[in-house]
């Protein structure tokens, strides 16, 4: 048994995840962890708002494996709630560590400065919006507690809470060097699962694997390509899980995205015999609003902690368990029986309209497939920026597709390119999100980060202008957007013709600063996805209305 300081251990364990910088704002409950952070030699990439903190780490920890949000107590803790609820929704491993006051305060009224009704009050809503928590108020139990929490957040894949009184950072505690053996995640069903599982593929005549977020959260892309080459399996990815698997691999034929999607890729998976769902959350937008007819008798959903097939439940088989086994037991040995057909389905084109002048997001997304390589993250906002990027080809695409947040696109941009520093950041952003958080942009041109950032300007919440009628509250000021990119240390251009975006975009691509382009587009232009969408969401709002 040893001693170390409480922040020491912290920031030890932190780095021991990979994890090489954190993301915060500072404040004075904080600022002691700040001091205890450069003592570990680790950086905060500190950010103009809280909500940004939350949804940059949340993209670092979509590409780490874990990313770590460093704020205050009350005004800074608070003010990060909705996108640790994003986080929580879409199963993304971020640890939030917040400062707060002394623990000999604690026995006092809470009148503090940023105390709201008790001092608990920030952990216990932060109880609803992680899987686990701590508050480390006792020096003797501290090691065990800063252990559980990380330990949890990676197994769960999704936010931690740790709070920690300003008096207990550089507190002594005692650290125990012994190493905890991992319990056995091999439930008693998983053979019984597993012998299922190969007895339905070896009747099936036309099955489909549908690929889901979980597939990237726990590590488990290269596995999966095993095994779809082994039984040369079509694959399909949700609107959550796109890029889950790699969009350029052969056996890839489409996003699969219910009524929503591209019909003809619908069609194929709906009339599938066996649909092989691997680590799909089966949710409202993963669901086409619950429209996606996927025949429970036909449907093999294995998730993070259960596998469901067809009306057999199976809890507790972990999703990575449930991949090795299934591997192992196939081996290389695959009765030839067991290879499939990759059906040849030609993808929805957006096909920009002939004879306009004017830009239109068809020609966006044709002329950004034209220029994504490997050398690119695609990072997105809510609204067509999202469901017209579905129809781009890459390997990383970070969008909140289910919890549906404004504001992600720019930090996360910023995140995911802090994560990946080797790959620049393509980040799809309406301006209703852009107005709500796009002002990071200073924090790019701030760490000499160059991301490229496509403005889908309509001066309007578009998608909810069609989910319902046009109305005065949807309609935005169009502000000078590349006037704001310059202003802030990058450069931007506004592009109202398709020439115009593609020299836009050409000198993007040439620049080594932010770019912004400030692509002006009508209000009536959407993609086919969102068109469908908001028909049948519309519906539902308009019946509300009355």
């Amino acid at each position: 048994m040893s001693k170390s300081k409480l922040a020491d251990y912290l920031f030890n364990r932190i780095k021991a995840q990979g994890v090489d910088c954190t993301f915060g704002i500072p404040g004075d409950f904080v600022l002691p962890l700040y001091a205890a952070q450069e003592r570990a030699q680790m950086k905060t990439v500190v950010m103009t708002h809280e909500p940004s903190v939350g949804f940059a780490a949340d993209a670092y920890a979509r590409l780490k494996g874990m990313g770590v949000a460093l704020v205050t107590y009350g005004a800074g803790g608070l003010n990060m709630v909705n996108p640790i609820g994003l986080a929580y929704a879409e199963e993304s491993p971020v640890l939030v560590i917040s400062g707060s006051p002394e623990t000999r305060y604690r026995s006092q009224k809470p009148h503090l400065h940023h105390c709201v009704k008790t001092f608990d009050t920030q952990y216990n809503v932060f109880r609803e919006v992680t899987e686990s928590q701590t508050l480390l108020s006792n020096p003797t139990i501290a090691q065990d507690e800063i252990d559980r929490v990380i330990d949890t957040t990676k197994k769960s894949s999704r936010p931690g809470y740790i709070e920690i009184p300003r008096d207990m950072v550089n507190q002594e505690i005692p650290v125990s060097d012994e190493t905890k053996a991992a319990p056995d995640e091999h439930a008693p069903a998983l053979n019984e699962v597993i012998k299922e599982v190969i007895e339905r593929l070896r009747s099936a005549k036309k099955p489909v694997v549908l690929a889901g977020v979980e597939v990237r959260r726990f590590g488990l892309k290269d596995k999966i390509i095993s095994l779809v080459q082994a039984l040369n399996l079509p694959v399909v990815t949700s609107i959550l899980g796109k890029a889950s698997f790699p969009e350029s691999h052969p056996n890839f034929i489409g996003n699969y995205f219910g009524q929503f999607g591209n019909p003809k890729l619908k069609e194929y998976v709906e009339d599938s015999d066996l649909i092989l769902s691997l680590g799909t959350v089966l949710t409202e937008m993963e669901t086409a609003g619950y429209t996606a007819k996927l025949p429970q008798e036909n449907l093999i959903q294995a998730t993070a902690s259960e596998v469901n097939i067809g009306y057999h439940t199976y809890p507790g088989v972990p999703l990575n368990a449930f991949v090795d086994e299934l591997i192992e037991k196939l081996g290389s040995k695959v009765n030839p029986s067991m290879r499939f057909t990759v059906p040849d389905i030609e993808p929805e084109h957006l096909a920009p309209p002939k004879g306009k002048q004017h830009l239109t997001v068809a020609a966006i997304i044709e002329d950004l497939n034209e220029m994504l390589n490997q050398n690119y993250s695609v990072v997105s906002d809510v609204g067509d920026c999202l469901y017209a990027g579905l129809s781009l080809k890459t390997d990383i695409f970070i969008a909140p597709g289910y919890y549906s947040s404004m504001g992600f696109g720019v930090p996360a941009g910023i995140g995911a390119q802090v994560a990946e520093p080797k790959r620049r950041s393509v980040i799809l952003v309406g301006d209703g999100g852009f107005q709500m958080t796009g002002m990071e942009m200073s924090t790019a041109a701030k760490l000499g980060l160059n991301p490229i950032i496509v403005l889908f300007n309509n001066a309007s919440y578009a998608m909810l202008r069609f989910i319902d009628q046009d109305r005065k509250y949807y309609d935005l000021q169009r502000w000078d957007y590349a006037g704001l990119a310059k202003a802030v240390g990058g450069d931007g251009v506004q592009a109202t013709t398709r020439d115009e975006f593609k020299r836009a975009l050409a000198d993007a691509v040439n620049s080594d600063k932010m770019f912004l382009i400030d692509a002006v587009i009508e209000k009536d232009d959407i993609s086919p996805t969102l068109k469908r969408l908001t028909d049948h969401f519309g519906a539902k709002v308009k019946a509300a209305i009355g």
